[in-house]
């Protein structure tokens, strides 16, 4: 059973940093000296009084938390849950007795020995669990220096990492897959960050850059600009709902007595491992300053078997944790509307459902403002927030067309043909953004054979179990209310957890 988190300011050593997405909005005259904060994901609205605005500027200007000033760890630590700010922790040289290494394996033979060799100088012990391995794994990893292990069967990665926690003598446990390699100081990074209490676990940039010296192969260039594994460059608290919603487990640092994995999960027993333990009310930290390089799959059939198998996870990930997987209901709105257009064959009626987007945006656009009432220019603000907040929408729209209903569209007849075409475009901005060492063609094809990869493990996995969850828009408020029968907490939780299009 996952322990009750501790509660606690951020500890007087460590510096925070802001979120790149961070607005800080000037006060109207009213309200001088204090400031409002807005950001985070979701975004959130966070409103200092003047000693409040004079705390957090020290600790933007890089000053430690317990110099910052009155109330500066309590303050820091909202901050940072609101996702407004992020921990640096002082990061110094982890002692080489303070962690153990824990690599689950199977038929790893030929790389699990670089990896042992890796992590014996910067941990107390590397222990290996061969889960039923057909070839040398065991006598590799032993020869390495590696305690190892055995599972006469395979019990599946969740198992196996069990195995391994239960083994460790340390009280803090680095997991590393064996297909990962890491980069100079990646764990003294990850280690630092438990010198907050309230962090369980903390986990790094997972890579798949093309190994220098090669151009590498069309999977391998497209693996680097979009590996399912890579949560991006921003430093993140990890929770359902947020740009990070999940970590995977290739590599991975958290406290020995939080390492429950279920066995029963083949596929997202790390999501599943995350989401408990951010329920429970503990931390877990993304940590993109430190880096492992991944190595992609070694052929297109395990390629898209990895992104059916994440997809399958999704039922079961629904059994577990109600209501985090539902697609979002801006998702279903922003598709019937554009269905609704590919059916309107007049003028009238296309400019009545523009005419209702714009009502939308603009009822939401005077909400917003009397929201930010304490700021100079509300409307302003409220405006450029409510465009940017659609325009997230109609990207995550677009991406739960490609991942999730793709065989409903994909029969639906022009309207769903258009819709999938809509759901297509923002891929050429991806595309043009991240400029990958792949063409425009072959990365559109392999980005909709990515998603449909994973769109067929959802059908699979919901199919398979009798959970279509996972396929369902979330309700209006009103009706959840009237479903849940008064129940406090019933309704579904704001916002659509995010599954690795990546796991």
């Amino acid at each position: 059973m996952i322990s009750e988190p501790v509660a606690a300011p951020l500890p007087a050593a460590f510096r925070v940093h802001c979120d790149p997405g961070l607005t800080i909005l000037a006060p109207a005259a009213a309200a001088a000296g204090g400031i409002v904060l807005l950001g985070g994901s979701p975004m959130r609205l966070m409103a200092l009084s003047a000693p409040g605005a004079r705390v957090f500027a020290a600790l933007r200007g890089g000053a430690t938390v317990g110099a910052a000033g009155p109330g500066a760890g309590l303050l820091a630590r909202r901050l940072v849950d609101a996702g407004l700010v992020h921990p640096l922790p002082p990061c110094q040289a982890t002692p080489g007795n303070a962690v153990t290494a824990v690599i689950p394996v199977r038929d790893g033979a030929g790389r699990v020995g670089a990896l042992v060799d890796a992590l014996r100088g910067q941990c107390a012990e590397v222990v290996v669990v061969d889960d039923g391995s057909r070839d040398a794994t065991s006598a590799e990893a032993t020869a390495a220096g590696a305690r190892v292990i055995r599972h006469d069967r395979s019990r599946g990665p969740a198992a196996a990492r069990i195995s391994g926690a239960r083994a460790a003598r340390t009280e803090v446990i680095v997991f590393c897959d064996c297909d990962v390699r890491p980069t100079a100081g990646w764990l003294d990074r990850l280690v630092a960050h438990l010198g907050d209490p309230a962090v369980v676990a903390a986990a790094p940039r997972v890579a798949s850059p093309v190994q220098s010296g090669s151009r590498g192969g069309l999977r391998e260039r497209y693996e680097a600009g979009r590996s399912p594994l890579d949560l991006g460059p921003w430093p993140a608290t990890v929770r359902p709902g947020s740009r990070v919603s999940y970590v995977p487990s290739a590599a991975l640092v958290i406290r020995r007595a939080h390492a429950e994995f279920d066995p029963a999960l083949r596929f997202g027993e790390d999501v599943d491992l995350v989401w408990r333990l951010v329920g429970a009310g503990h931390s877990v930290r993304y940590e993109p300053a430190a880096v492992v390089h991944h190595d992609p799959r070694s052929s297109w059939r395990a390629w898209a078997h990895q992104r059916h198998g994440y997809g399958s996870s999704s039922a079961e990930l629904a059994r577990r944790h109600p209501g985090l997987l539902r697609p979002a209901r801006g998702a279903a709105s922003a598709v019937a509307v554009v269905g609704l257009l590919a059916t309107r064959r007049d003028r009238v009626g296309a400019v009545a459902v523009g005419a209702l987007a714009a009502g939308s945006v603009a009822l939401t656009t005077v909400r917003l403002a009397r929201r930010l009432g304490r700021t100079d220019r509300p409307g302003r603000a409220a405006l450029g927030l409510t465009v940017r907040g659609r325009r997230h929408a109609l990207l995550a729209a677009a991406e739960t067309s490609r991942r999730t209903w793709l065989p409903l569209l994909a029969c639906a007849g022009t309207p769903g043909h258009l819709v999938l075409a809509a759901a297509v475009l923002p891929l050429v901005h991806d595309w043009w953004v991240a400029r990958p060492a792949v063409g425009l063609a072959p990365y559109l094809l392999l980005r909709v054979a990515d998603d449909a990869a994973y769109c067929a493990g959802v059908w699979f996995g919901c199919l398979l179990g009798g959970n279509f969850e996972p396929l369902a828009p979330t309700l209006p408020a009103r009706l959840r209310r009237r479903r849940a029968g008064g129940v406090i907490g019933a309704a579904t939780p704001p916002g659509r957890a995010r599954l690795p299009s990546n796991v």
